[in-house]
């Protein structure tokens, strides 16, 4: 009777966990906070003051994942926290810092938030901040303008259109 009810368990664990991983993968894709392509809000503003420029994607070959580079500015009085991206030509956006330590190392690593003062900037560039977009969801070409929201806490969004650039550029 033992092993029946252990057998059982078990063909119910494998029959639950692809059902549990989707609606995790659904979470972080409508907005869990851990800086992954969010869905913007339908009637989103911007935070006042906050603009963005100078957007562009480094699109790679062979489907590896692309980088999104850009500068934001806070022009108004409040700090704003950027808390993730969203891209609908992409199944999965997320912010991301490369940092090299003392030995020349990098490492990447998710960012969960990114303040911005008043009067401050955040520049996203090859090597540091970067917005990291994987998974097309459709056909991505050099030439392509595709739009990306920039998403703030309290809800807000900022959206921006980003010429896609080849594997060699280094800036816009």
């Amino acid at each position: 009777m033992k092993m029946k009810t252990l057998v059982s368990a078990a063909l119910l664990s494998i029959a639950v966990l692809p059902l549990a991983h989707a609606a995790d993968m659904a979470g972080m894709q409508q907005g869990s906070g851990h800086g992954i392509a969010m869905q913007p809000a339908a009637e989103a503003t911007p935070p006042a003051g906050v603009t963005a420029s100078d957007c562009w994607i480094r699109l790679l070959p062979a489907g590896l994942p692309a980088g999104g580079y850009l500068t934001i500015r806070n022009g108004g009085a409040r700090t704003v926290t950027l808390t993730g991206i969203h891209a609908d030509a992409y199944g999965m956006a997320m912010l991301h810092q490369t940092t090299t330590d003392k030995q020349n190392r990098s490492t990447m690593a998710m960012v969960q938030g990114l303040d911005i003062a008043p009067g401050q900037q955040r520049r996203f560039s090859p090597g540091g901040y970067h917005i990291m977009l994987e998974k097309p969801a459709k056909t991505v070409k050099v030439g392509d303008v595709l739009p990306i929201s920039l998403l703030f806490k309290g809800g807000q969004s900022l959206n921006v259109q980003c010429s896609v650039r080849p594997a060699n550029a280094t800036k816009p």
